[in-house]
């Protein structure tokens, strides 16, 4: 399965273990659902509590396996075991995963511009072939 992650996508490792991670709109929505307090309103409040930013890592890692047409084959139990302790790892998971959230939001904006621009150029393809026969001020006759 060819995989739907951008070049720019966010990994962290846990246990000498890579994982990918990914934002899309099924982790959005597991985030609210799965995590008892949960807040989009203010995440970097919620990645500041692990008891929040160790579920959110895991939906992470899990719809980056997905995306990647893998399943994930560890659980919450296992990455709050195996994560150290202390304040520069967490702070590195809490940038990775502000950072996959912060690209995944940002990736839905680039489509809608890539989008407008291919209108743009049919625009500019027809404006090419239309006939501009009137100079300025002109007004052109029936029949021209």
């Amino acid at each position: 399965m060819e995989s739907n992650l951008t070049k720019k996508q966010h990994t962290v490792k846990i246990a000498g273990r890579v994982f990918p991670l990914a934002f899309p709109l099924r982790a959005m929505l597991e985030m609210q659902n799965r995590i008892e307090g949960f807040n989009f309103n203010d995440i970097s409040k919620m990645v500041s509590k692990p008891e929040i930013l160790l579920p959110m890592l895991l939906i992470l890692a899990e719809n980056g396996a997905l995306l990647n047409g893998e399943k994930l084959d560890v659980d919450l139990d296992w990455i709050t075991l195996h994560t150290p302790a202390n304040l520069k790892k967490l702070i590195s998971l809490q940038l990775a995963v502000i950072e996959t959230i912060t690209d995944g939001m940002s990736m839905e904006t680039e489509e809608d511009d890539e989008r407008e621009h291919e209108v743009d150029l049919v625009l500019q393809e027809i404006q090419k072939k239309s006939p501009t026969t009137d100079s300025p001020g002109e007004k052109s006759q029936p029949g021209d």
